[in-house]
This record gives C-alpha cells, structure tokens and sequence, in this order.
C-alpha cells in the first residue's frame, strides 16, 4: 500500500479542518463548555493522567481564642486523593473505489465520506461519555443495575417495561482528555485501485466526584440520573419524564453546592422520548403532544443548530442526544 500522492496530502489539510461542522446533534465533542476538567496530553509521555480531588469541607470555621492554635481548635482533613484519566484509541474507515471519486465527483464523494466519518468520531464520544456518567465505566449500560448514579425520577424499575436514561449534571461531573485530535487521513491502495479514508482520535472520559470515600465511586454530587418511560406516546402520564423530576434533581445538585455553568444552569441531556413528554408539560398540554422545551435567546441559536441545544428550564439548559442509554430493560 502506498501512502498519499502530493494531491491527496495537500488535500489532507481540507479534510480536518471539515470535520468539525459535522459535528451537529452531538453533545459532549462539540460542547466543550459542559465539561470543566479538560485535558490535552498530546506530545506527553503515556496515556493516562492523574486528577487530584479532596473530601468535602465538613464543617465551618470555628471561634478561635487569642494566641490559640487555629489547627488544634478546629481541624479538618482534606483527604487528598485521586482518578485515572484513561485515553484510548477509536476509529473508524471505510474504502472508496476509484470508480466512485471519478463518477461521483470527487469533492461530493470526499464530503460524504467526511461526514459520515466525523458523525462516528462524535457519536462515539457521546456514548462513552454518557456511559462513564452513568455506569463509571465505558461498557454500554445492559439494565438498569448499571446505572449507579441516583434516580430522581421516583419511578421504580418494575413501573417500567423498557426505559430511557437522561442526565442532569454539573459541568465538574466529568473530566475528559485527549491523547490525539480527531483526525481524518486518506491514502492511496494502488494495487487495488482505491482509496482509504480512516478516522481516529484517542480519547477518555472518568468521572470526577468532589470528595472522596464512598461517593468517590458514585460522583452522586455532580450527575443525577432521570429514569422514565422509553415510549414517545407513553399514555401514563405517571410513567413521563417530567419537570419536577428535573426540578428535583437540580435542587438535590444544588443542595450538595455541585457547581453549575459561567450562567448559573446545569445541563440536562435527554432522550428524544424525554425531551417529547417534557416540551408537551411546558406546553401545558394535558397529553402527548409536539412542542419545544421552553425558549432559547438569539446568542444561543447558534449553539442550538450546531451542538443539539434544545431551550431552558428550571435551572437546566436541554440538550437532545440520542446516544444517552435508550430503551433498556428494566427487569
């Protein structure tokens, strides 16, 4: 296999700089902004880092006398500890014939190809994202006993036959890091008469919880889960995701003082089933019906036609993202 000719290098330079607007309806590649912690160690030596956190402060300052020890009247332990941020390689490719470039059009066919490559880089990401929130690892959630973060939803597994897992979060609730950008390459198979296009970024998510000891496992102050009804015309309106599932959880984050965005919000991810039961409440409409979550400001719109974000509520901006765990069994 030969590698690229002078043309196909010079146009090596258009095909990265094209990927980002296929980013669109995806979340976390293109939405840095929802995640605080992030780290870039290309260049670096390894795949992996180490992230510092502490216990929470447990308790306030204290009166201390004259020419008294401050650290003797009122000590407190910060318990320092750590979380391994792990990068791992993902990729994907696919041939293009010569035959197609030269009926196709070669920049039609290139732009294509593109497309479908960097939509795989970000919905790649999405889900592991989305896993590591959910579970704390990357394995695909199979039942809701891998969902470990809290469930504001009051809905219990046996209320549901398959279910939906939206997320509502804090921008520290996730660190991210990259080892590699993404990237697409193209090179030339002369013997075969065709042409590799190959995408890949290496990439990881770890949850970052605020204190450590039991909860170091659950981040429960940073993310909280809403489990409801899978159905977009689920009937019971008990079953719905709904706002005062949201409103719990936000006021659950903001009650362990879980840090919200520049302009005060958390994020909240949801399913498309979800985002229709909710728009339908905001709308006031009694059953299913179509509608937006509430109103989004022209400096958003932007973001919105590019990164999924769907309006704001209750102390969250909604972002729309199939890639959360959808339809899983509950049994």
């Amino acid at each position: 296999m030969a590698t690229s000719s002078t043309g196909i290098a010079d146009l090596y330079s258009e095909i990265v700089a094209d990927l980002i607007p296929h980013y669109d309806n995806m979340v976390l590649l293109p939405n840095s902004q929802l995640i605080a912690n992030q780290y870039n160690i290309e260049g670096a030596v390894g795949n992996s880092l180490q992230i510092p956190i502490t216990n929470s402060w447990t308790g306030p300052v204290a009166a201390v006398g004259e020419g008294s020890n401050i650290i003797t009247t009122n000590a407190q332990d910060f318990g320092p500890d750590a979380v391994t941020l792990s990068m791992a390689k993902q990729g994907a490719g696919t041939y293009v014939n010569s035959e197609a470039l030269e009926d196709g059009g070669f920049n039609t066919v290139r732009n294509a190809v593109v497309t479908r490559l960097s939509r795989s880089i970000a919905q790649s990401t999405d889900i592991k994202g989305f896993n590591v929130l959910g579970t704390g690892g990357t394995a695909s959630p199979t039942d809701m006993a891998n969902i470990d973060l809290t469930n504001d939803s009051g809905l219990a597994n046996s209320d549901l036959s398959t279910a939906d897992v939206s997320f509502i979060f804090s921008p520290e609730a996730l660190a991210y890091g990259v080892k590699r950008q993404p990237s697409v390459k193209m090179f030339e198979d002369i013997e075969s008469d065709r042409y590799q296009m190959v995408a890949s970024l290496r990439n990881g998510f770890v949850r970052t919880p605020s204190f450590t000891g039991a909860n170091i496992a659950v981040g429960v102050q940073q993310a909280r889960a809403l489990i409801a009804s899978s159905a977009i015309g689920e009937s019971n309106v008990s079953l719905r995701a709904s706002l005062d599932m949201v409103s719990k959880s936000v006021a659950n984050l903001r009650s362990m003082n879980a840090p919200t965005d520049e302009s005060g919000f958390y994020a909240a991810v949801v399913s498309a089933a979800h985002e229709f039961h909710l728009a339908s409440e905001l709308n006031g409409v009694g059953g299913i019906s179509s509608g937006s979550i509430g109103s989004i400001s022209q400096d958003l719109a932007n973001r919105a036609l590019l990164e999924g974000l769907i309006g704001q509520a209750v102390g969250c901006r909604f972002y729309r993202s199939n890639n959360v765990p959808t339809g899983i069994a509950t049994a």
